[in-house]
């Protein structure tokens, strides 16, 4: 970070450069200016991140100042410091988006402290940028996949909010908004005769995908997927008109012979009636994949499409438990309070459509059961010292429901106490670097890089645990460690700042008064 001090009293310009140890808040370059005019001059060369600026000057005033690098570099953050208190220039000094407002005489570790805090702002906006840019260019490395996901949620009933869902659509840049009228095409790829390897198959299934593309592309525009199965589904946008409703079987047969040609594979094609999106979509989906279960079997080659007044079959199953985000992924990324609010949503779900039923209580059960066997294992842990290896006799349901509360209060206990023993560990780490590097360099960046750490997770850390800020424990052991060398040692006041971890004697004895009250050398006396 670089600084740029400006005041017409250059004695104090220079003083604040020379016997303010700057370093300690990650301020790399401090520059100083004279006037205005001077300082936009070094603006322009150096290119400061922090200024901080007198009032009342001649020419140009603080106020102004701001208001010119305002203007051309609203990045820069600037502070006012002077010796009068009028309200006015507190008022005008925060319209012009002056970040602090300081009065002389002002102390070195108040100036200190505003400054670090907007280093800390300005490190913590930087990487919040460079997050937002990272995020955006990995979107749209990744549109492909983050389209394939959002229909594989939607066909398997994850519920949206509107408003969510057309924001998603815009993001992703999906032909397909709420309300239009959409057909769906599941597609299956079949090599029978084995003419191509398991692994080549991942590359057959993105050439039939471009191939219905394009086929697609001439009339419609589309959306598509690879599923839980293997099969390739299309959300085709019908909201231009179909020609009549063969248009889409024509097109299916111009798939059949057009993979044949290319890729020497056949594949079944179910086109699904029209619906709404995404209120059918859903069901649409599981039309499809009952047909192909219950009217295509072994065979191969062909194209079915459903009429329009199925019914759709009778589902028997617990359907909050497979609908995503499923419990054990809850478990797996520590998400507690959406792991309880799921089993909510699956108890609610046996009540209210299959209340009194054993049959669902065990797929419950044994769902569930599942879903903290494979959490126990995840953390290393044993079956056994959960008792989730027994069989379990379920008498009702609010036996179940009180086991599966109670595992997931003992999951979620461990698992806490587990971050609290990391954390402790952190500080711990943390605390042993400092005193084992008190008089060398041992500013934030260098704590957070020997934990491997970001500096404001560090700072947020060991703060919330000790509630001390890690800025005034080091400045609370660099004065006791003065005090002993003074009573103790005969080191030489200005070895003393050196040990104490201050290259500038001239610093220390200005923080070691402030601290105590007297000087080192009265301390001693």
């Amino acid at each position: 970070m670089k600084l740029l001090i400006v005041d017409d009293e250059e004695h104090m310009v220079e003083s604040m450069i020379a016997s303010i140890a700057w370093e300690e808040t990650g301020v790399t370059d401090v520059f100083p200016a004279f006037s205005g005019r001077q300082a936009l001059d070094v603006i322009d060369r150096e290119e400061p991140d922090i200024v901080i600026t007198d009032v009342r000057m001649p020419g140009m005033s603080g106020i102004e100042l701001i208001r010119a690098i305002k203007s051309k570099r609203p990045h820069i953050r600037c502070m006012l410091l002077t010796g009068y208190a009028e309200f006015e220039y507190v008022q005008e000094g925060l319209r012009q988006k002056a970040s602090h407002y300081l009065l002389k005489p002002v102390k070195d570790a108040e100036l200190l402290a505003a400054v670090k805090e907007t280093v800390d702002t300005l490190l913590l906006e930087r990487e919040r940028m460079r997050e937002y840019v990272q995020s955006k260019a990995m979107a749209y490395r990744n549109l492909p996949s983050l389209r394939s996901n959002l229909l594989n949620n939607l066909i398997q009933g994850r519920l949206w909010p509107e408003r969510n869902l057309a924001e998603q659509l815009l993001l992703y840049q999906i032909p397909v908004r709420i309300g239009d009228t959409v057909s769906l095409i599941l597609i299956r790829i079949e090599d029978y005769d084995h003419r191509y390897r398991p692994a080549d198959m991942i590359v057959m299934g993105f050439a039939v995908t471009n191939i219905i593309e394009e086929l697609l592309a001439n009339v419609y525009e589309s959306w598509n997927c690879e599923d839980l199965y293997g099969h390739i589904l299309f959300v085709v946008n019908c909201k231009a008109g179909m020609r009549n409703e063969r248009d889409l079987e024509r097109l299916a047969d111009d798939m059949r012979r057009i993979v044949s040609q290319l890729l020497h594979l056949t594949i079944s094609v179910i086109l699904s009636p029209l619906g709404t999106f995404p209120a059918f979509v859903e069901d649409l989906y599981q039309r499809c994949v009952a047909t192909v279960r219950s009217q295509i079997g072994y065979d191969s080659d062909l194209v079915v499409r459903l009429s329009g007044d199925s019914e759709k079959p009778v589902s028997h199953v617990v359907a909050s438990l497979y609908s995503p985000p499923l419990l054990a992924h809850l478990l797996e990324a520590g998400n507690w309070s959406a792991a309880s609010e799921k089993l909510e949503e699956i108890f609610c779900e046996w009540r209210r459509k299959y209340s009194g039923s054993k049959e669902h209580l065990s797929e419950i059960h044994y769902s569930l059961k599942s879903a903290y066997s494979y959490f126990v294992h995840k953390c290393g842990r044993l079956l056994a010292d959960y008792d989730l290896q027994a069989e379990m006799d379920i008498k009702g349901a609010g036996e179940l429901e009180y086991w599966a509360k109670s595992m997931l209060d003992r999951l979620q206990g461990e698992m806490n106490t587990e971050l609290s023993e990391s954390r402790h560990s952190l500080v711990a780490q943390i605390q042993q670097f400092v005193q084992e590097h008190l008089s060398e360099d041992v500013s934030l960046q260098a704590i957070a890089n020997h934990v491997y750490m970001h500096p404001t997770h560090v700072s947020k850390v060991f703060k919330r645990e000790t509630g001390e800020n890690l800025s005034d424990y080091l400045l609370r052991l660099r004065m006791e460690r003065a005090v002993f060398l003074l009573k103790e040692s005969r080191h030489k006041i200005y070895e003393v700042a050196s040990l104490s971890g201050y290259r500038n004697p001239t610093y220390f004895i200005k923080v070691f008064k402030e601290h105590f009250g007297v000087t080192p050398q009265e301390f001693r006396d």
